[in-house]
């Protein structure tokens, strides 16, 4: 009686497994470290034989592509708009409050007052800021456009 050998394509069942684990010779065997418990020692147990996992079943992945036509929109954005506007404001109001001489008899000093109108300068240069960044959303919603999106879902 003949056996019959598997085709290399063809997956190994669990019995096939069961034979080769069984077939293995005793010198490829993984043995467990030796232990020095006096207990152990005399006790004969046979090692449990490694049973190989069966292979878990690798499935491709299939790519499903939708194409989407999608409108596209500019908007602009505000906040480093605002931070620049104030951060411009304070300097020149700054640069301006240092050309004018403050005279040797008054209440404040020159650095209080350049760095009071810094602030009103800031503050002014925010407005002024903000005004702008709203002209240049309106000019930016003006053009719109339309573009193609390619949904790709993987599983």
């Amino acid at each position: 009686m003949t056996e019959e050998q598997p085709t290399p394509d063809a997956p190994a069942g669990p019995d096939e497994i069961v034979d080769a684990a069984e077939n293995v010779d005793a010198g490829e065997r993984s043995e467990p470290a030796e232990q020095s418990s006096d207990a152990e020692a005399g006790a004969d147990a046979p090692a449990p034989t490694p049973v190989p996992a069966p292979e878990a079943e690798v499935r491709e992945p299939v790519e499903i592509a939708t194409t989407l036509e999608v409108g596209l929109e500019r908007s602009v954005r505000y906040g480093p708009i605002l931070i620049v506007g104030a951060i411009v404001g304070a300097v020149i109001a700054a640069v301006v409050a240092l050309l004018f001489p403050i005279s040797e008899d008054a209440e404040y000093t020159m650095g209080q007052v350049v760095g009071f109108v810094a602030v009103i300068g800031g503050a002014a240069g925010l407005v002024l800021g903000a005004v702008l960044a709203l002209v240049l959303g309106r000019v930016a919603k003006r053009s719109r456009g339309a573009g193609i999106a390619v949904l790709t879902d993987v599983r």
